[in-house]
């Protein structure tokens, strides 16, 4: 297998019926826009983002689109298009290419988006994917960060901390009980907001999506706007299957809060929009949690309901460099 068969087998069919693409035989895509594009990058790396042989090609192909389309659902952006960057340890196959673009191809019709061109490298490894997707957005939605608010409600979609447990599940480092429920899926596919941002752009101040952990993102939608936050980990969103492991103490409200891979949406919002809010993420089939406010003072401080502080909150995923191989 080369670099040809990989476009002419398994990805030319991505782009088929997305004419500036021009079928993948060009170097580039020639885009006309009538509107303003949302655009975003993430890269996945096996060992890295997920366990080293854990998922399968078409596992690894949709979370890596999903993650990236998580960005724009922060952003309240429709999907357009996206660019794919390969980069393939030898033993790679055509039957590992043919599930990964499988794989693709089962989102672009989920989500509505088209592959519009990329590249494909050999490496020594490890697998990585790396991905740039574009969206429509309208020019006064776009929930940027630095519009949060002194007052604003945060709130959250969905629940926190299942896909931290998920992989955990997947390492085999999470103790399960006869007929607990399973959180892996929640790891492997993650759900972008795509609706309820759409629906919430007219009301939420600014949007950010929750991928290196609660209490990270909170830290770093507040802080963009020199904001703080107090937020309230009794009120974070919890699943069934959560609760579950945090009543056996497997896991302690904190390890939820700062875990990440949630890929849910935490908004600011004014607090006299937060009733419609509520309103139009029923609509959406989507829960929407209050679990605090944004402060005039930088740092986020969580809280228990009785009143006690474990003090200045930290936690969430961070890539680091220390210089040296270790």
């Amino acid at each position: 297998m080369d670099e040809h068969d990989i476009l002419t087998r398994c990805l030319r069919a991505l782009a088929a019926d997305f004419t500036p693409a021009h079928r993948l035989l060009d170097d580039v895509a020639v885009l006309q826009c009538d509107q303003a594009l949302a655009i975003s990058t993430d890269t996945v790396v096996e060992g890295v983002h997920f366990p080293a042989g854990a998922l399968s090609a078409e596992q690894i192909a949709r979370r890596a689109l999903r993650v990236n389309l998580s960005d724009l659902a922060a952003s309240a952006a429709t999907p357009l298009c996206y660019l794919l960057g390969l980069q393939l340890p030898p033993l790679t196959d055509l039957d590992w290419m043919a599930g990964f673009a499988g794989g693709l191809r089962e989102d672009q019709e989920n989500f509505g988006i088209r592959l519009a061109g990329g590249d494909t490298v050999r490496t020594p490894g490890p697998l990585a994917v790396s991905i740039t997707v574009m969206g429509r957005v309208a020019r006064d939605g776009t929930l940027p960060r630095t519009d949060t608010e002194d007052g604003d409600v945060l709130a959250v979609t969905g629940t926190i901390g299942d896909a931290w447990l998920g992989r955990l599940e997947l390492e085999g480092k999470l103790p399960i009980a006869a007929g607990a429920p399973t959180l892996a899926e929640r790891f492997l596919l993650p759900a972008p907001r795509l609706e309820i941002s759409q629906g919430l752009a007219a009301l939420a101040h600014a949007a950010i999506d929750v991928s290196d952990g609660l209490i990270a993102d909170v830290r770093n939608l507040c802080g963009a706007a020199g904001k703080g936050a107090r937020i309230s980990l009794d009120d974070a969103p919890l699943s069934e299957a959560a609760r579950f492991h945090v009543d056996r103490g497997n896991a302690t409200l904190e390890d939820l809060a700062a875990g990440g891979d949630d890929y849910e949406l935490l908004f600011s919002i004014p607090r006299r929009a937060v009733p419609q809010a509520t309103e139009i993420a029923a609509a959406c089939g989507v829960a929407l949690t209050v679990i605090g406010e944004v402060t005039d003072g930088p740092g986020v401080s969580a809280f228990t309901t009785d009143g006690e502080s474990p003090g200045s909150a930290t936690g969430g995923y961070v890539h680091s460099w220390n210089g040296s191989a270790d």
